[in-house]
């Protein structure tokens, strides 16, 4: 469709990619319960009516905009990932992601994955669906990475695959709760480090 009615489509993709990018960072910071509809009207800057152009309720909303705010993560973690081979250099590159998102705010709230499953529970079951299926994306993700540096004989061929890459994320995401926490970024720090170590000593071939 070309013309007016062209013009008209994109203008509501626009201003519906617009709410998704708002409400992302509001809903990232506020949880679910915080981010109000009145809230979302406000960081929007869209009248309730034009709101409910797009979405037809609050949940909508929430769905689209942990997607969205997934979606960023995953490309941070890609871009960390470009021109990187050795599986090593791989997993602390995925790792300096969520240290530059305590310091450097380059996800408005800090991580999706942890903030919707901490808040996520019997009251919002399609919010946990969301967050158990994008971990689940990262837990694959972490041991692919693990599996290459199995076959590359970086790592050793007897490791846990699920064990290790779902203990990365915990204490990925403990250091990150500690971080925003006391407002201190030391405690990621103390993660990757600690992770630096386990790799080094227990996975990696000398």
């Amino acid at each position: 469709m070309n013309g007016i009615g062209g013009s008209i489509l994109r203008k509501g993709q626009i201003t519906k990619e617009h709410i998704i990018r708002e409400s992302a960072a509001l809903f990232n910071t506020k949880g679910y319960t915080g981010a109000s509809l009145s809230k979302i009207i406000e960081r929007c800057g869209v009248r309730k009516g034009g709101i409910y152009n797009h979405f037809e309720t609050k949940d909508e909303i929430a769905l689209a905009a942990f997607d969205y705010s997934v979606s960023q993560m995953l490309q941070f973690h890609s871009q960390a990932l470009e021109g990187v081979t050795n599986s090593k250099d791989k997993l602390l590159a995925i790792c300096g992601v969520y240290i530059d998102m305590m310091e450097n705010n380059t996800l408005e709230g800090g991580c999706p994955l942890l903030n919707t499953a901490v808040e996520s529970d019997d009251a919002h079951p399609l919010l946990k669906e969301r967050a158990q299926h994008a971990m689940t994306n990262l837990l694959n993700e972490l041991t692919q990475v693990l599996v290459q540096g199995v076959e590359q004989k970086e790592f050793r061929a007897d490791i846990a695959l699920e064990e290790v890459s779902s203990n990365i994320i915990a204490i990925i995401e403990g250091g990150v709760m500690l971080s925003k926490l006391y407002e201190d970024s030391k405690y990621i720090r103390y993660a990757v480090q600690h992770i630096t170590r386990f790799m080094d000593d227990r996975i990696l071939i000398q």
